[in-house]
């Protein structure tokens, strides 16, 4: 994988900005190139080449330090900035399209590249957390691209309903992909002397790591650390994360209907009957909104059609409410996607009775009510509606 600007590889992760500190001085980087004609959709041609500093945690974007002319296909540069800390730099060649990170642990970094090459475009040295920066994304990157591979895999065995045997194995095989990179990341944060490249170590682990080995891993780090800006900085994002985290799930609990009885909705079926919620009283039922021309739910109704199929012996009946505004688009795509259960819609789209009664902003949305008219699951779809049904079908 040719590397774009090392901000956009980790945008996905938290990293504080400040690292270690240091006496104020600059930081060099020398180096030759290969290859800078190279043309190509992504990269263009090669004319300048920039160092920048990656100002982590503060929604800034890199800065430039210095810049230097590419007038020839083949050559060196030298690039320098002031520094104050210990920080990441990017060495970008054009416009943004090929990136060599940097960390400042010594005054001077040689960086030799080859622009032409797709993969391994780039040796350092003089710079020993540099050098092991290009080792760590280099695995990170192989093994982070074999979970993502086999998490596919099992996805794609999963929604082709295979064999149980084979989604068996491929989820295994996820799983032991997932372990393996896990463990690649704690073993490099425990082993490495440099708490800049250490903490953004740990900063790519917050992506896959249960949250409470992140978390004791984070203050191992600090015990190890306890004076350094990033790693301070990287806790304190990540309480900012959790206390934001348990906000919002208190919101999501406190407009939940789970545990509360339903309220009753009456609304004309195609032919003009009223029928209510509660005339299903006495068995589960899923009540889902739903309509015509919402793309997601037409995608989700085949899961509903296959639960309705699967359980409609056992006490279980749905109830679909349309947001649709026009009668024949509604019967239209019951016919076309076999919904064979009662339906219900006063053809209002978001004006409609439902909204209001049941105050939901996006579909597909549901609500499982039990016999006894309690709402007991809410928002299920996929394989989350099918287990919910098995557990209380019994």
């Amino acid at each position: 994988m040719r590397l774009k600007t090392f901000a956009a590889f980790t945008a996905l992760f938290i990293l504080a900005v400040s690292c270690q500190t240091k006496k104020k001085g600059t930081f060099t980087v020398t180096g030759t190139f290969k290859n800078a004609n190279v043309l190509s959709a992504e990269a263009g041609p090669i004319s300048k080449v920039y160092l920048m500093e990656v100002s982590y945690g503060q929604d800034q974007p890199p800065v430039i330090l210095d810049s230097a002319k590419l007038p020839v296909s083949n050559g060196s540069f030298t690039v320098s900035g002031v520094t104050k800390n210990q920080e990441i730099y990017e060495l970008v060649f054009g416009n943004n399209a090929i990136a060599v990170p940097l960390i400042n642990d010594a005054p001077e970094a040689r960086v030799n590249v080859d622009l032409g090459k797709k993969d391994d475009f780039y040796e350092v040295s003089g710079s020993e957390a540099s050098a092991q920066l290009r080792e760590f994304i280099k695995t990170f990157g192989k093994k982070d691209y074999e979970v993502e591979k086999v998490m596919r895999t099992a996805d794609s065995l999963r929604q082709a309903k295979a064999p149980d045997t084979l989604q068996s194995m491929a989820m295994n095989q996820a799983n032991g992909a997932l372990a393996d990179l896990n463990m690649f990341l704690k073993q490099f944060v425990n082993t490495c002397t440099n708490p800049t490249l250490s903490a953004l170590a740990l900063s790519f682990s917050s992506r896959s790591l249960p949250p409470a080995e992140f978390q004791a891993s984070l203050i191992d780090q600090l015990k190890k650390y306890p004076d350094n800006p990033t790693l301070l900085g990287l806790k304190q994002d990540y309480d900012k994360r959790e206390q934001q985290m348990a906000a919002q799930q208190k919101e999501e609990d406190e407009k939940s209907w789970v545990g509360k009885q339903a309220p009753d909705l009456t609304l004309p079926d195609a032919n003009g009957k009223s029928i209510s919620i509660s005339s299903f009283r006495g068995k589960y039922l899923l009540v889902d909104f739903w309509a015509s021309w919402c793309g997601p739910c037409r995608a989700e109704n085949p899961n509903v059609v296959n639960a309705y199929h699967e359980f409609k012996g056992k006490n279980f009946a749905i109830l679909g409410v349309s947001l649709d505004k026009e009668k024949g688009a509604w019967q239209e795509a019951i016919r076309a996607d076999h919904l064979d259960w009662t339906h219900v819609s006063d053809l209002k789209f978001w004006q409609s009775e439902a909204v209001s009664t049941f105050g939901f902003n996006g579909i597909p949305f549901n609500v499982l009510i039990d016999p006894q008219g309690k709402i007991i699951a809410q928002s299920l779809r996929g394989e989350d509606l099918e287990n919910e049904l098995k557990s209380v079908l019994k």
